[in-house]
């Protein structure tokens, strides 16, 4: 039987109700946090004060503030001409009902230049891993697999290294240049992972982090409709009545005040809101607002030099986030640079950036790539006199009964 739309619909009904209920209230709560917010600007050591004393109590992220949290930059003006790297990759999962263990990365490497000399050069490299050592992480006795958000953090450091090799080929200091990723450059899927674990994905990371560190290359990643709470988790400090810089007191989490005096914890009232809801209010159209830093811990303990720091854009209808290494947001020449290249690229990809579509174009593997990946490996296991037998399960989904 088919979906009973005529019932579906009406639950949709309903939904489309409580979410316009729910779009408003929360819009209610954006515009007072975010009057609270600017209260403070001009405040910025007290509180930078208060999320390093809260840091290791709170139960929430927390960000830092670099500048003045009232900060709102213009675009700066775009160079004639520019260049940049971009890397986005994609992967066929190992399958473990699959005749034979094994995944694939491929890369979508892209290389752009804009001016008197326009050019660009759009690749992509897959890579097949299957030994031993591609399969599993190993320190002593220990084993541990390569599969699910390990498998993302290696295709993001493949991403990285790609990155990397991309620059050191293309750009040439003649031109300001910029090298770009999307998502993320906080290797969050780490954080609680075993020390040897975090070894092996962070080193070949934050050597690529440190190639562009010395060739004074400013490299940034780009977040599409960001839900991160990280200047939330700042503000829930301002309403929490056990925070006391003075007296070297952060946020008591465990024995919030509140609670123990039989009310709802103050900070309740910022339940379910994220950053983009109180600083996109302040931000007109190729504006940024200040810089954070990332207070998570991964970022923290090992990131060193290339500490990832944070400030959003906007960019026509979207705030986005866009996040550099310390060594970028301490120099505000390369700031500039990251702020006008990136908001170029967007506004050049009808608001994302075109380099990331295109090396996300080359790297994608659609459902015919994968089906003939497949065909390929069956054949290849077949005439090497491999075993390939898939398992039943496999079987039965490839081959229903009738």
């Amino acid at each position: 039987m088919g979906l009973d739309l005529s019932t579906l619909s009406k639950q949709i009904r309903e939904m489309s109700q409580a979410a316009a209920g729910a779009a408003a209230a929360t819009a209610s709560r954006a515009l007072a946090l975010r009057a609270h917010y600017l209260e403070a600007d001009g405040n910025e050591a007290h509180w930078a004060q208060a999320v390093d004393l809260s840091r290791p109590t709170a139960q929430w992220l927390l960000a830092r503030p670099i500048e003045p949290i009232g900060t709102v930059r213009d675009l700066p003006p775009p160079p004639a001409a520019y260049a940049l790297v971009a890397t986005d990759g994609s992967q066929i999962d190992l399958d473990r009902h699959g005749s034979v263990s094994c995944y694939l990365l491929n890369i979508g490497q892209v290389f752009l230049r804009y001016g008197h000399q326009p050019t660009a050069r759009l690749t992509s490299q897959p890579t097949l891993y299957y030994r031993e050592e591609d399969l599993y992480l190993r320190e002593g006795s220990r084993r541990v697999a390569i599969e699910g958000a390990y498998l993302s953090a290696r295709r993001d450091v493949e991403e990285g290294v790609a990155l990397a090799e991309l620059a050191d080929e293309y750009l040439t200091d003649d031109l300001p240049a910029l090298a770009l990723q999307d998502g993320t450059l906080i290797r969050w899927a780490l954080a609680g992972a075993e020390r040897f674990v975090q070894d092996f994905f962070l080193e070949p990371y934050l050597g690529y982090l440190e190639q562009l560190r010395r060739r004074s290359l400013p490299v940034a990643s780009y977040i599409s409709r960001p839900q991160s709470p990280e200047v939330m988790g700042m503000i829930r400090l301002m309403l929490c009545p056990d925070v006391d810089v003075a007296a070297g007191q952060g946020a008591v989490c465990a024995e919030c005040s509140d609670i123990r005096a039989g009310r709802e914890a103050s900070c309740m009232v910022c339940q379910g809101l994220v950053d983009a809801d109180i600083l996109g209010a302040g931000l007109a159209e190729g504006q940024r607002g200040p810089i954070f830093c990332s207070m998570s811990r991964i970022n923290l303990e090992r990131y060193g030099p290339h500490l990832i720091h944070f400030f959003y854009l906007r960019v026509a209808r979207e705030l986005c986030r866009i996040e550099i290494p310390q060594w970028v947001a301490r120099e505000p020449d390369l700031v500039n640079q990251v702020h006008t290249l990136v908001y170029d690229q967007a506004v050049r990809g009808d608001g994302y950036p075109v380099a990331l579509a295109r090396a996300h174009e080359q790297a994608i593997v659609r459902s015919a790539d994968r089906r003939a990946f497949l065909r390929i490996l069956e054949g290849s296991l077949y005439r090497a006199e491999a075993p390939a037998s898939s398992s039943a399960k496999q079987a039965s989904k490839q081959f229903p009964r009738s």
